[in-house]
C-alpha cells in the first residue's frame, strides 16, 4: 500500500510539473504572438500603410492585454503610446492630399480622420495628441473654403468658414476670408469691413500683427476704392468720408494721400492738397512713374496758389508715363514754364 500510495504522488506531481511547463510556454507563445504583431504595426507604420498599422497595433494590443501573456505590459505601454500617432499621421497624410488635389471632398475625408485621432488620442490619454488634432480641424475648413471661394461657390465657402471660427473664434483667417467671400457676393463696403474689424480685434488679441496689417490694409483700399468711386462722380463730401475712414485704418498709405490730394484739389482747397501731395511723396517708394501722378496733383494745387515757379516744379516732375503729356501741357501751354518750346519739348 506504501509504495501504490509514493507512485499516485509521484504521478500528481508529474501533471502539475507539466501543467505549469505547458502554461510558460503558453504564455511565451502569447508574448511571441503579441511582439510579432506589434514589430508588423511599426513596419507598416514606417511604410504608410497607417490603417494597416492601426489595426495590427490593436492586435497587438488585444494579444497583450489577454490574460494568458504574462509579462505582456510593456508591449500594451508600447502600442498606446504610438498608436495616437499612428491616427495623427494618417489624418496628415489626407491632409496633405487635399492640399494637392484641392478637392473638397478629400477634405471632409481629412476632418474626418483628425476626429478619429482625437478620439484615438483621448482612449489613450495622449493630451498632446488630442489637442493637435482638433487645433488642425478648423484650418482644413479655412483652406477648404478657398478652394470653394475659388471656384465661386460662395455659399459652401461660407459655411466651412462659419465652421472654422466655431472650433476656434481666436483663428483670424477665417475673419479675413469671409470678409473677401461677402465682397466677391457684391455686399456693401460696410458689411465686408464688419468682418475684417473682427479679424483686426482677434488679430489684436493674440498677437498676429502680420494679418493684422494685412486686414487693415485690405480695408484702406476697399474704402479708397470707394472715395475714388465717388471722387469721379463728384459726390466730394461722399469722398471724403471714405478717404477719412481709409485712414482710420492706414494712415501711412501713400496712395490714400495721394487721394486725398486729388480730393482738395477737385474741391479748390489748394493748400491741404499741397500738403497730402507732399506726404504722399514722402511715403511713396516706388521709381519715378509712380511718384508722377502725385507731382502732378502737387503741380495743380501749386497752379491753383499761383505759385509758378513750384507748380512748374512739380510738372516737370510729372512728366513721365501716363502723365507725360498732360504734365507737358501745363508746363508750355498753361503756365509757359521757362525753358519749354511750343514743340512739346524742352530747350537744352
Amino acid at each position: 500500500m506504501k509504495s501504490k500510495s509514493c507512485f499516485y504522488t509521484f504521478a500528481l506531481a508529474v501533471i502539475v510539473a507539466i501543467s505549469g511547463f505547458t502554461t510558460e510556454i503558453r504564455a511565451q507563445d502569447a508574448r511571441t504572438d503579441a511582439t510579432m504583431a506589434y514589430n508588423g504595426a511599426i513596419e507598416m507604420a514606417q511604410q504608410g500603410e497607417y490603417l494597416d498599422a492601426i489595426e495590427m497595433y490593436r492586435e497587438a494590443l488585444e494579444l497583450a492585454s489577454a490574460p494568458g501573456c504574462e509579462d505582456c505590459s510593456d508591449i500594451v505601454e508600447r502600442v498606446e503610446g504610438q498608436l495616437p500617432r499612428v491616427y495623427f499621421s494618417r489624418a496628415g497624410a489626407a491632409f496633405e492630399e487635399f492640399r494637392s488635389q484641392r478637392d473638397p471632398q478629400l477634405a471632409e475625408q481629412a476632418i474626418q480622420l483628425f476626429e478619429e485621432s482625437a478620439e484615438a488620442a483621448e482612449e489613450f490619454g495622449d493630451q498632446q495628441v488630442s489637442e493637435r488634432s482638433r487645433a488642425v480641424i478648423p484650418q482644413i475648413f479655412y483652406n477648404k473654403s478657398l478652394v470653394e471661394y475659388s471656384a465661386e461657390n460662395y455659399e459652401a465657402a461660407n459655411q466651412s468658414l462659419d465652421r472654422a471660427i466655431e472650433l476656434n473664434a481666436n483663428y483670424l483667417l477665417p475673419y479675413y476670408q469671409k470678409a473677401l467671400v461677402l465682397n466677391a457676393q457684391g455686399a456693401s463696403v460696410d458689411a465686408m469691413l464688419e468682418w475684417l474689424d473682427r479679424a483686426i480685434e482677434v488679430g489684436e488679441r493674440t498677437g498676429d500683427t502680420q494679418n493684422v496689417a494685412r486686414a487693415r490694409e485690405r480695408a484702406a483700399e476697399e474704402l479708397i476704392y470707394e472715395g475714388v468711386q465717388s471722387l469721379n462722380e463728384e459726390s466730394f463730401g461722399q469722398a471724403q468720408q471714405y478717404l477719412t475712414r481709409a485712414e482710420e485704418y492706414q494712415p501711412n498709405n501713400p496712395v490714400l494721400h495721394y487721394r486725398f490730394a486729388e480730393l482738395h484739389n477737385n474741391r479748390g482747397q489748394y493748400s491741404q492738397a499741397v500738403e497730402r501731395a507732399n506726404r504722399a511723396l514722402e511715403l511713396e517708394s516706388g521709381g519715378v512713374a509712380d511718384r508722377a501722378k502725385i507731382y502732378f496733383e502737387l503741380g495743380v494745387a501749386y497752379k491753383g496758389l499761383e505759385q509758378q515757379s513750384n507748380a512748374c516744379s512739380a510738372f516737370e516732375d510729372a512728366a513721365y508715363g501716363d502723365f507725360r503729356d498732360p504734365a507737358l501741357h501745363e508746363l508750355e501751354y498753361e503756365l509757359e514754364c521757362e525753358g519749354y518750346a511750343a514743340a512739346g519739348s524742352r530747350r537744352r
